[in-house]
């Protein structure tokens, strides 16, 4: 009688193991991992794209930025369309941020830059930004406090309808603070200008003239090339009448000449496919060329 006791108490236990508590709470699914696909739909259909459509990204895939809120408010078509961005959106961390400019200023650009500018680990945005009166200047934005903010600046050329293309972002000299170089009216005279980038406006430690990174109505901002050359840090530009494309190092607050190669530049093709450069450092974080 024992034996058949402990036998149904046993039966007991198992069925009621096997059903569970009817009033226990369903485990919740974890929710699915927000991956590289899912940010890039919500980029393109949650905002307003430029004509371009492109998005940057950064090599881990935890940093995204776009122009959006397309405008023609700005009527100078540097690139052809005349549609120019009036807004930007940083995805960091799959958290949004937004940003929307005011009615006098433009993002006359195709898409951001990332880079980390200070060296923190966190990536800055790097924007080509103009001003209606004023023309074209370039604004590093930077995540603070969980919102946009800029962290450095170029002024503003001066003028209406005077632009600037960036060339490179990088430390080109090697001594632990990052240089911005830039061409200030890449048609007119081709003013080639190198800053250091710190908290604040950026002021230029050397410039020289008569470059060029760009062809007026083109979407081609990729007409400059970052190599790592005996150990130093060679940009190739090429030379405004596009005869020659010269090689510069940047030492102790100047760039020198280190290198010039006959050759004539096709300013519709980016400067990487016309010219066989050695020992390229990544273009993706300067080149934007679009077909």
């Amino acid at each position: 009688m024992i034996a058949n006791t402990k036998i149904f108490l046993l039966f007991f236990l198992l069925l009621a193991f096997a059903c569970g508590d009817e009033n226990a709470p369903t485990p919740t699914p974890e929710p699915p991992a927000v991956n590289d696909t899912a940010i890039l739909n919500q980029l393109s259909q949650n905002y307003t794209q430029l004509p371009e459509q492109v998005i940057s990204v950064s090599r881990d895939k935890t940093v995204y930025a776009q122009y959006t809120d397309p405008t023609e408010r700005y009527n100078h078509r540097v690139m052809g369309d005349g549609v120019e961005g009036g807004g930007l959106v940083v995805v960091a961390d799959r958290v949004f941020y937004e940003l929307t400019l005011a009615e006098n200023y433009v993002f006359e650009d195709i898409r951001p830059r990332l880079y980390d500018v200070d060296q923190d680990g966190e990536l800055e945005i790097i924007t080509i930004r103009t001003e209606i009166t004023q023309g074209a200047g370039i604004v590093v934005y930077k995540i603070i406090d969980n919102q946009l903010e800029e962290y450095a600046y170029v002024p503003e050329i001066g003028l209406s309808s005077r632009w600037l293309n960036i060339v490179t972002i990088n430390d080109l000299d090697q001594d632990g603070v990052v240089e911005l170089v830039w061409i200030q009216t890449p048609h007119i005279g081709g003013i080639l200008k190198v800053a250091k980038i710190a908290a604040g406006e950026l002021n230029v430690s050397y410039e020289t003239s008569q470059y060029s990174n760009h062809g007026y109505g083109h979407p081609n901002l990729c007409l400059s090339v970052l190599t790592q050359e005996n150990q130093e840090k060679i940009f190739y530009v090429p030379t405004q009448n596009r005869d020659k494309i010269v090689g510069f190092k940047y030492t102790s607050d100047t760039l020198e000449i280190v290198s010039e190669i006959d050759q004539s530049v096709d300013f519709s093709k980016t400067l990487h496919e016309q010219y066989n450069f050695e020992n390229v450092i990544s273009v993706e974080d300067n080149c934007i060329f679009i077909e």
